[in-house]
């Protein structure tokens, strides 16, 4: 089975029939599936193996007993099911699914010597968690570990993936499907008001969806709950995130107080961000030429002395070589890698500062996004970006 990706991302992606899935968790089990979830590629083909440190399931806990709780909870999430729909031969949603009953998980155990809990998602979820082109929601992690309940990221969910439109209206018996509530709540709709609608609303008014509710009635009993809440106008809001060259050199080694006077170099117009990029090709190629051996000290050297700009400018001189013409399938892979880019940049930005990461383990992870973040960069100059 693969390795996990050590680094989790700040969005979370699952396909829109997984969303409106029927399943019930634990605050716990909640946790540790929306971590699972953060552990997914978008260029991942087979169901990762998550290694999931207990601190960061219970970050939050002062409990004396959390390793008994999360050993607990992998037996219980070892049993849990969703009723899913059966997608269609491209993974579309069907308008009279199957629904099936399909395990969650694939493998769980909590690890004790290692302090870590290791998972994979059951194979017949891979169509609902990979390589998904439509029919998906994507949801910032930040916002998902806001909540505490699991009916209100059930709820979060549900909200997410009508989020363009302001509003979204479920029949009661649907929303009881989908937060597992199979047998509670059926007489009473005052108690499922207090006990899960408020907490819910409550909760999500911290978060990117703060939403209102009107019920609607057949005679004196309600049938369906309409949501509203401000539409969105774009998918995500964007994380800050370094530049682009800030990021490829901090990838070679050089520190982040260093980037101040190349920022000011820049900015004087000593040179531009081409010759920044030139340098890091240039140094790369000595470093694998084996005359340097401080890729970091090299580049930055390079960038602060300005000794490499007469050899840029000769290229800069040099006569053009005809453009690649486009075609359908360079422009699908252009869109495919700024894609990638933009979630690597908006990965970067949640490395440098998500809890999860501590002093020691954090600049490995800032290291290895902006090592991808510069691969990314080079692969769409070779497009000619």
């Amino acid at each position: 089975m693969n390795q996990s990706p050590v680094i989790t991302t700040p969005s979370v992606v699952q396909h829109n029939a997984m969303v409106n899935a029927g399943f019930a968790m634990s605050a716990l089990e909640m946790r540790c599936f929306l971590a699972m979830l953060s552990r997914i590629s978008r260029d991942d083909t087979a169901l990762p193996v998550c290694r999931i440190p207990v601190r960061e399931l219970c970050a939050d806990s002062t409990s004396k007993n959390v390793y008994q709780e999360v050993r607990a909870m992998t037996v219980s999430l070892a049993k849990r099911a969703l009723l899913l729909e059966v997608l269609g031969p491209n993974g579309e949603r069907l308008p009279e699914p199957d629904v099936k009953n399909r395990p969650l998980m694939g493998a769980i155990d909590y690890l004790r010597r290692e302090g870590v809990v290791e998972a994979v998602f059951n194979e017949h979820l891979r169509p609902y968690l990979l390589e998904l082109k439509n029919n998906f929601t994507k949801a910032q992690l930040g916002q998902l570990l806001k909540l505490k309940r699991p009916a209100s990221h059930r709820i979060y969910w549900l909200l997410r993936e009508y989020a363009p439109f302001g509003k979204r209206t479920v029949g009661l018996s649907e929303l009881r499907h989908v937060l597992g509530l199979q047998d509670e709540y059926i007489d009473r709709f005052d108690h499922f008001k207090v006990r899960v609608l408020e907490p819910a609303r409550q909760e999500l008014a911290s978060t990117d969806l703060p939403f209102t509710y009107e019920l609607i009635k057949q005679g004196r009993t309600v049938s369906e709950i309409r949501f509203l809440f401000a539409p969105a106008h774009k998918e995500l809001p964007e994380a800050p995130a370094l530049a682009g060259w800030e990021a490829a050199v901090l990838a070679t080694g050089v520190a982040v107080a260093s980037l101040e006077p190349v920022r000011a170099r820049l900015a004087a117009g000593d040179y531009d961000e081409d010759y920044v990029h030139y340098v890091l090709a240039q140094v790369k190629k000595q470093v694998q030429a084996g005359k340097v051996k401080k890729e970091g000290g090299a580049v930055y050297k390079a960038l602060l002395d300005g000794y490499m700009l007469p050899a840029y400018q000769k290229t800069k001189l040099a006569p053009a070589s005809a453009k690649v013409k486009s075609s359908p399938a360079l422009s699908s892979q252009r869109k495919k890698l700024l894609s990638e880019l933009e979630d690597a940049r908006n990965s970067l930005s949640w490395a440098q500062t998500a809890v999860i990461y501590t002093d020691e383990t954090r600049p490995a992870a800032v290291a290895k996004i902006a090592a991808a973040i510069a691969a990314l960069e080079q692969q769409l100059e070779q497009l000619g970006k």
